[in-house]
């Protein structure tokens, strides 16, 4: 049974090969795993209590995973030592940072392959206390639902029905194994009289009923999902990703910010995807429009789906728009094979067409294009936009917005005071609503801001916006493009956030592409004639967005710092194998954030840092020796240890009294005297036993009259325990009286012992080994010829 928990566990593995790339990730998973269940198999082959086993697998693990996972941390190499504890909890938290900042598939660093070692070693455990120790092995099933789950919660493509087949056989062999021991518990199968033929047409018969069963229910679980709308595979994933398709036909996005985060703070560059454009400098690719400020967050307003919001050729006109002579840009844009599906393409502002396959929708006051279906992998689509460059002078003389809705200057009362006393100083020299959103850029472009991916952490109780503002200044493009937004609606200037994509990384012969760095947020301001137009306030620097750009209406050029010539050679093209460091191209959040390997690096050098400079301050150098001696003795200590829980829970059994007290009590009375080297052989009968026990020694030593009478008591117990007709009437099965007998009796075999019997008992306990087990009688006895 142990084997096939095992088993039940290494087959539901698979399960997270969707969500981690790269190889190795699941080794130290699988050696904790078979090392906890080699522990459990053994221990239970010596017949003992099952009490002991989650204790020994848990030293086992640690003796595992302390080489495994944080080499060099421990004593002799595998004893943990609070060097280990802190370098685990360092993976940890990079495992977590991982997680939380990184989209599927998520590389392998050592803090992941520690998550989910230390996951399936949990797992494990309580697989196996489950099916072997609690003989519910059904209830694993929970366990692997719950593994099931995670996939389906983080990543938009689902399970593979190679992973589902894989964990299904293995959970199904649990469930087998476990039914073919319960009936080798019931002996040797009686014949039922029936002739080979008529047994092969029952066996045929059951296997008919389980494949009609199965195919049955394959179906409905093919099926139920199409009648059900919410049952999609992704209907999870999408809940989770804050994204929630309802029967009324609107689609609701709370956190597309968070996304955002995830892609600026991996630790890859991964390519998001790729396009070609007839553009010299295209422009950003927006996805995501944020309109509602709640006080700390921008959030979106709902969408619509139905026949009046299908997409059509062409789009609706942007609000505000009064070019109709701007030029038309093509854009052929490839989502990578690799990306995980969205259900909002990203489109340069404004799209007038988009030629995409499947159900897409239009927001009109967006131009958002949307689905309420994951679109496949690697899908492509061609987009038709205009020009979206106004002239500065048209955005100097744009009148007071018209027919553009109020909500859009809306904000919540209860914002700090002191930014509206920002926001009123930039812009008093501001004779124009242009003229106050370039005093506002200017104030987050002029120097005063840090870009920074990991900024501090608001104290408690402080306003995100003011304490951005007035105190830190420093963050990346989400704090800037939000508070920039924010004052500008308080300039009087109706704005609001966008969230997308930079124009990304020039390859040559008008393709560009786009990775998870490129990522990036933005405000978008609206000036009537010209509809809504976008600022930059995020730093275009070695320390800022590298790709980001400003527009020349704006005050710049519009193209990217970095950004290679238009017609590069492809000798000039960085070399796959170049540095970010090398590549002036590369985004911020490869050049300047460090690989998982190399956070790793820099925290253990930090760490031996740290040490070192503690020791020279006054720091106990001798912890780690103490926490080395401690676990080394703990080490040596386990045998005894081990032997005091055995004989503590059979303590507990022999107070009982009745059959159990007395087979435990003549147990426990074998073991003391295989831990003394006494000799205990099953062919004598409990009285030859006891009789031999009290016969003089070769060293004329023998048990003293009072402890020799207690182990007749207890051999007189057993045989009544064994043979007696109803043992419960025999006074010899008194619990009281077996527990005093038992003391006595053990009390004299130590007395009788030699010092160095005593100590080898007590250190290395023999009873623990299997080979010293007694053999069966059948063992003990020659065979005859």
């Amino acid at each position: 049974m142990p084997l096939a928990a095992l088993v039940s566990m290494l087959a539901a593995l698979p399960l997270l090969g969707g969500l981690i790339r790269g190889e190795g990730w699941w080794g130290p998973a699988v050696v904790l795993m078979v090392a906890v269940t080699l522990v459990s198999a053994l221990y239970r082959l010596t017949g003992r209590t099952s009490f002991p086993v989650p204790f020994l697998q848990l030293v086992v693990a640690a003796l595992l995973f302390t080489p495994i996972l944080t080499p060099g941390t421990g004593f002799l190499g595998v004893v943990p030592t609070s060097a280990t504890v802190e370098r685990a909890w360092v993976l940890f938290e990079q495992g977590v940072n991982s997680i939380n900042t990184s989209t599927p598939p998520i590389p392998t660093t050592t803090g992941l392959q520690l998550i989910v070692a230390l996951t399936f070693l949990v797992f494990m455990m309580t697989a196996d206390f489950l099916a072997v120790t609690a003989r519910c092995p059904g209830m694993v099933g929970g366990l692997v639902l719950a593994l099931i789950v995670v996939p389906l919660a983080v990543n938009g493509a689902g399970l593979s029905w190679a992973q589902a087949a894989v964990c299904a056989a293995g959970y199904v062999s649990l469930l087998a194994t476990d039914m073919w021991v319960r009936g080798r518990e019931w002996g040797v199968r009686v014949p039922d009289g029936h002739t080979p033929g008529s047994r092969f047409a029952a066996g045929a018969a059951q296997l008919g009923t389980v494949v009609v069963a199965a195919s049955v229910a394959i179906l409905v679980a093919l099926s139920l999902p199409l009648m059900v709308p919410s049952l999609r595979t992704d209907a999870v994933h999408t809940m989770a990703d804050g994204v929630e398709f309802g029967a009324s036909g609107s689609v609701t996005t709370t956190h597309p910010l968070v996304s955002l985060r995830r892609d600026l703070a991996a630790s890859s560059d991964r390519t998001v995807l790729t396009y070609r454009s007839d553009a010299e400098a295209p422009d950003y690719l927006r996805t995501y429009v944020l309109d509602e400020f709640g006080g700390e967050n921008w959030t979106m307003s709902p969408v619509h789906t139905g026949r009046d919001s299908a997409l059509g050729n062409p789009l609706p006109l942007p609000p505000g728009w009064s070019r109709d002579s701007a030029a038309s840009v093509t854009t052929e844009v490839t989502m990578a094979s690799d990306a995980p599906g969205t259900e909002f393409l990203p489109l340069p502002y404004p799209a007038r067409s988009v030629d995409v396959t499947g159900d897409w929708y239009v927001d009109p006051d967006t131009l958002m294009v949307f689905s309420t279906d994951t679109p496949p992998s690697g899908f492509g689509f061609t987009v038709e936009s205009a020009e979206n460059n106004p002239e500065a002078r048209d955005l100097a003389d744009a009148g007071q917005p018209t027919g553009l809705s109020s909500d859009l200057l809306d904000l919540p009362s209860d914002l700090d005071g002191r930014v509206q006393e920002l926001t009123d100083s930039l812009t008093a020299d501001a004779d124009s609503a242009y003229g106050r959103a370039l005093a506002l850029q200017d104030f987050f472009t002029g120097g005063d801001f840090t870009y920074d991916l990991s900024p501090p952490a608001v104290p408690n109780g402080a306003d995100p916006l003011s304490h951005f503002l007035l105190d830190d200044r420093v963050g990346y493009c989400e704090q800037f493009a939000g508070a920039m937004a924010v004052m500008a609606r308080q300039a009087d200037i109706p704005a609001r956030v966008a969230v997308g994509y930079t124009a990304g990384q020039q390859r040559g012969d008008g393709q560009w592409s786009v990775s998870v760095g490129d990522a990036h947020a933005w405000p978008e301001l609206y000036f009537e004639g010209s509809g809504w137009v976008r600022f930059e306030p995020t730093p275009a620097s070695s320390q800022g967005q590298g790709t980001a750009s400003v527009p020349e209406y704006a005050g710049g050029d519009g193209v990217p710092e970095g950004t290679p010539d238009p017609a590069p050679s492809p000798s000039d093209s960085p070399e796959p194998s170049q540095s970010p460091e090398d590549d002036p191209s590369a985004s911020p959040s490869e050049a300047a954030s460090p690989t998982p390997e190399e956070d790793e690096e820099e925290s253990g050098d930090s760490g031996a840092s740290a040490s070192e400079d503690g020791a020279g301050s006054g720091a106990a150098p001798w912890w780690p020796v103490a926490a080395g001696l401690l676990g080394g003795l703990l080490l040596l200590a386990a045998p005894a240890l081990v032997r005091s829980v055995i004989r503590w829970s059979r303590r507990a059994a022999v107070a009982s009294g009745g059959v159990a007290a007395a087979h435990t009590a003549w147990r426990e009375l074998r073991d003391t005297c295989l831990d003394l080297g006494v000799e205990w052989t099953l062919t004598e009968s409990p009285r030859a036993t006891a009789a031999r026990l009290g016969t003089v020694r070769p060293d004329g030593t023998s048990l003293p009259s009072e402890a020799h009478a207690a182990v007749w008591r207890l051999a007189l117990a057993e045989e009544a325990a064994r043979y007696a007709p109803d043992p419960g009437d025999v006074q010899h099965t008194d619990g009281a009286r077996i527990a005093a007998d038992l003391a006595t009796a053990r009390s004299g075999a130590h007395g009788t012992a030699t010092r160095g019997d005593r100590w080898r008992a007590l250190l290395l306990p023999r009873s623990l080994a299997p080979w010293h087990r007694p053999r069966t009688a059948a063992e003990a006895v020659p065979a005859t010829a």
